[in-house]
């Protein structure tokens, strides 16, 4: 199949997946795929950390907060992406996303974004408010997920504005995986609720 026939077949798969709520892959309890393990310290640096606890059993030791370190990964990410769209002077173009339970209203999530979004001068189009309420799958298993990482690939989006980092996954390993894709395609991820002040949601 020629590819740019591929490419509009998979945006209108997408784009039907997320209007009509059809689940594109099996369930996850169906899926059988090995989830993303966290990220290991080199041996070097596990050789180093055993032999201070062997000399030092007295110093104090703080343990690495892998939010924290994801946290700072994203804004770092974000911070390049911004300066490269105002080095060819352009405003970043971003879709709004949120993840609802059903029953719940995605109004309020939607407002905080698009106040955040006001706020930093950011454009939003009409149709860029994408929700999901399928809040217990990979987020590749979501439509609008899928839809938001399509827009940022086809380039008719530059970044994702969420209201805390759980709108893309609870699980750490989860969204560490969907910033990788984000950032893959060239996109960013900006958060209204930074990582380290969302833990409570």
């Amino acid at each position: 199949m020629p590819l740019a026939l591929a490419d509009r077949l998979t945006e209108f798969l997408d784009r039907a997946a997320y209007v009509y709520k059809w689940p594109l892959y099996p369930l996850p309890e169906t899926w059988n795929t090995d989830r993303p393990r966290p990220r290991k310290a080199p041996d070097w640096m596990e050789a180093e950390q055993r032999s201070a606890k062997r000399w030092h059993p007295d110093r104090v030791r703080l343990t690495p907060d892998q939010l924290a370190l994801l946290g700072a990964e994203r804004r770092e990410v974000l911070n390049q992406r911004l300066a490269q769209l105002e080095a060819h002077g352009r405003t970043p173009r971003v879709c709004l996303y949120c993840l609802n339970p059903v029953g719940q209203q995605s109004a309020r999530s939607f407002a905080a974004a698009r106040a955040y979004t006001d706020g930093k001068g950011w454009r939003v189009g009409a149709d860029r408010c994408i929700a999901d309420r399928l809040s217990k799958t990979d987020p590749m298993h979501r439509p609008g997920w899928r839809w938001v990482l399509y827009l940022i690939r086809a380039g008719h989006a530059d970044g994702v504005v969420a209201l805390t980092h759980t709108d893309i996954s609870q699980h750490l390993d989860e969204y560490e995986l969907q910033l990788d894709r984000v950032g893959h395609h060239g996109g960013f991820v900006a958060l209204v609720t930074p990582e380290a002040a969302g833990r409570g949601r």
